[in-house]
């Protein structure tokens, strides 16, 4: 067999060459095909045609949507607990349309500095008193009682046994 190509096999070659472009040619036209039949069907390739948010439509600008503005919106304009100072208990109004949406702030009288309000709320047309603004610590170390370094150390070895020691010196 002959390692050059003859004029038969280039023949063959184009032939078959021929018959597979038939075939994508083929493809290709079936697929355009496709795509204009869901054109004509109203539907376009890569466009938005709307977007809502809770019913309500966004601006669609350069096939893209801000949701962010809708977002901020939508939790401005949600129920959530406020704070509110009011001048005394009998200042609350428990029967008020918007009485379960606050915290009422009260000024205590002879209290000091860390605590200065007592907080109320309307739970079921009820006004119940829910805290104050005290900070208890009592519970917690103060500076003074902390352990020396010589207190820690010990416990450390009992807990985890000996300190390796070091080769450096120490400082």
């Amino acid at each position: 067999m002959s390692k050059h190509t003859t004029l038969e096999q280039l023949k063959k070659l184009a032939q078959r060459t021929d018959a597979e472009i038939d075939k994508v040619d083929g493809k290709v036209t079936a697929l355009s095909s496709r795509v204009d039949d869901l054109v004509t069907a109203g539907g376009e390739p890569n466009k938005l045609e709307v977007v809502k948010v809770n019913g309500t439509a966004l601006d669609i600008t350069d096939k893209a949507v801000d949701i962010g503005a809708s977002i901020a919106s939508a939790v401005a304009g949600s129920d959530h607990l406020t704070r509110k100072i009011v001048t005394g208990f009998d200042a609350i109004d428990p029967v008020a349309d918007d009485a379960e949406k606050y915290i009422y702030m009260v000024p205590k009288t002879g209290s000091d500095e860390d605590d200065q309000y007592d907080e109320y709320m309307v739970l079921e047309g009820k006004v119940e008193h829910v805290g104050n603004t005290k900070v208890d610590l009592s519970n917690y170390i103060t500076k003074d009682e902390i352990a020396t370094d010589a207190e820690v150390d010990t416990m450390l070895t009992e807990v985890f046994g000996p300190a390796e020691q070091s080769d450096a010196p120490a400082e």
